[in-house]
């Protein structure tokens, strides 16, 4: 660490017009999605003893947001002057961030797959119970946990020269394990999320429209738009991955830069949908005061 000190006292630094951009949009998603994230808590929470499983995973969703979103201001911080929080904060940071990642992936998935089974299969879902739904969120956050957990290793505080600052950065060993790493966020958090989720959309809206669920047809669409929103955010993120992806295989130091200045820009999106959330609520507010105790009249 003292070798850094040196390093980054000696040398003038000055933030990049890409971080001070990021650090822009950083600040406002702060700034939107700390109150609104916790106005879904105090909303949501107030009606979670009606059973309704959609709106624990709502509530759940918005623990998760508030994860990534607390840490914001030492991400701005470090992106304006660089990390100087030492490398114990940098894992630990980072690994709630990628746990609150993790979660939302899971949890979005898991918002549409029960929207899918309980408008289509509600008896089966139903055996379920409330033990079996606690099961299942709990089961999201000990999984995502677990999926999250290699940051702990990967991340490491460096120093770069395109900004002279030090960051706290993913860091490989070698080009093979950059693609290991990369292949399992571009699978975990898109490939199997993706399907799953396109699956049980198209299906449902292809049943849902021969029915006449008019109150369900409601809550349906509110998940959709949350998910739609979501994987709009998400997709450069993992287009960019992809191309990390072939800068690595071949061995493009060109293509490889490029691709990191993209990441920062794009993994920006990725906090916007933590306080797009409660927006999307609040535009869906009487789908949610319309619950009743049996859970999914809407």
């Amino acid at each position: 660490m003292q070798h850094y000190n040196n390093t980054n006292n000696s040398i003038p630094y000055r933030a990049t017009p890409e971080n001070v951009a990021i650090s822009a949009v950083l600040g406002l998603c702060f700034g939107l999605g700390i109150p609104g994230n916790l106005a879904v808590l105090v909303v949501v929470g107030q009606r979670l003893k009606n059973g309704n499983f959609t709106l624990k995973v709502m509530f759940s969703l918005a623990i998760s947001d508030l994860l990534t979103l607390l840490s914001l201001p030492l991400w701005i911080k470090a992106l304006l002057h660089g990390w100087i929080f030492g490398l114990v904060l940098c894992k630990m940071i980072s690994y709630l961030v990628y746990w609150g990642i993790y979660s939302s992936v899971l949890g979005v998935t898991l918002l549409s797959v029960h929207r899918y089974l309980q408008v289509l299969y509600s008896r089966k879902w139903s055996k379920l119970g409330r033990k079996g739904e606690l099961m299942l969120l709990i089961g999201v956050w000990i999984l995502s946990g677990v999926l999250s957990s290699y940051s702990l290793f990967q991340r490491q505080v460096t120093f770069q020269d395109r900004d002279k600052l030090l960051h706290c950065d993913m860091k490989y060993k070698d080009d093979g394990e950059r693609v290991r790493i990369l292949v399992l966020e571009t699978v975990s958090l898109f490939v199997v999320p993706f399907s799953i989720l396109a699956f049980s959309y198209f299906t449902l809206n292809r049943k849902v429209s021969h029915m006449v669920l008019f109150r369900s047809k409601r809550m349906t669409k509110l998940v959709a738009r949350i998910v739609l929103v979501f994987f709009l955010l998400w997709i450069p993120v993992h287009i960019n991955n992809v191309l990390m992806i072939a800068a690595a295989l071949r061995k493009s130091d060109r293509l490889l830069s490029f691709t990191k200045i993209l990441a920062g820009l794009f993994g920006a999106l990725t906090f916007i949908n933590s306080c797009v959330n409660p927006f999307l609520y609040a535009f869906s507010a009487q789908v949610l005061r319309r619950q009743t105790p049996m859970g999914e009249s809407t």
